[in-house]
């Protein structure tokens, strides 16, 4: 069967899932974001380099969405916790629009907590700040990520994943900001160790935008491919 085929008949069950989750003037989408993330130790001890690559398409997967570049350094404050501080380019690509870019500098904390009846999870808090190209404001954005990770029974290298992250503008920008609730994201599926240095995580991701004029929601076949060298 031919790829597209496959990622067609994916989101015919993506979508068939997703019913239940209609919303009257609610615009969906199917899309694909694909990720990888390297990471790897510098010179100094407990300071580490990072690096993010993501394309992303809509409708489907028929047209180039947009594309984020997204480098960093973290500290390992313990086995448990870090600070980071990054910078990401953002690149979209609207239908029928020129090209628009967003400058971002970001910073985070990500903490483990111990596992609890064998669920592992992990917090991480992100501030952003945000430029995009036209605009003269800087907007700030808070991201919260809850992620709870299940080795699968008998499988050693599977395991069972689920994270929620939420979106909050603290504050309106020229460029269309506006302060309160920006989207949530949901995602669950399962991750395989190919290696060990590299985990592959695949499943469905559930986007919900709160946009200017009816609220959007986009059911995104979502795969990410973790290296660490």
């Amino acid at each position: 069967m031919h790829i597209k085929s496959v990622i067609k008949t994916l989101f015919v069950i993506l979508l068939a899932f997703a019913q239940g989750m209609a919303v009257a003037d609610l615009g969906e989408d199917g899309a694909i974001w694909f990720n990888v993330n390297a990471q790897g130790k510098l010179l100094i001890e407990h300071l580490n380099w990072y690096a993010e690559f993501q394309p992303r398409w809509r409708e489907e997967g028929d047209h180039f969405d947009s594309l984020i570049l997204r480098p960093a350094i973290f500290y390992k404050l313990s086995a448990k916790s870090s600070i980071w501080a990054g910078y990401a380019n953002v690149k979209t690509y609207p239908a029928g629009r020129a090209k628009l870019e967003e400058d971002r500098l970001w910073q985070q904390f990500l903490y483990n907590f111990d596992p609890i009846e064998g669920v592992n999870l992990q917090s991480r808090t992100r501030l952003e700040q945000r430029n995009l190209e036209g605009g003269n404001d800087t907007g700030h954005r808070l991201r919260q990520m809850v992620r709870a990770t299940k080795p699968l029974a008998g499988y050693s290298t599977v395991s069972l994943v689920a994270w929620d992250e939420f979106f909050l503008h603290l504050n309106d920008t020229d460029w269309g900001a506006r302060k309160g609730y920006d989207q949530n994201r949901l995602f669950v599926g399962a991750s395989w160790v190919a290696k060990p240095n590299a985990l592959l995580e695949i499943g469905y991701l559930n986007q919900y935008v709160n946009a200017r004029g009816a609220d959007k929601m986009n059911h995104v076949l979502s795969t990410t491919l973790y290296l660490n060298f």
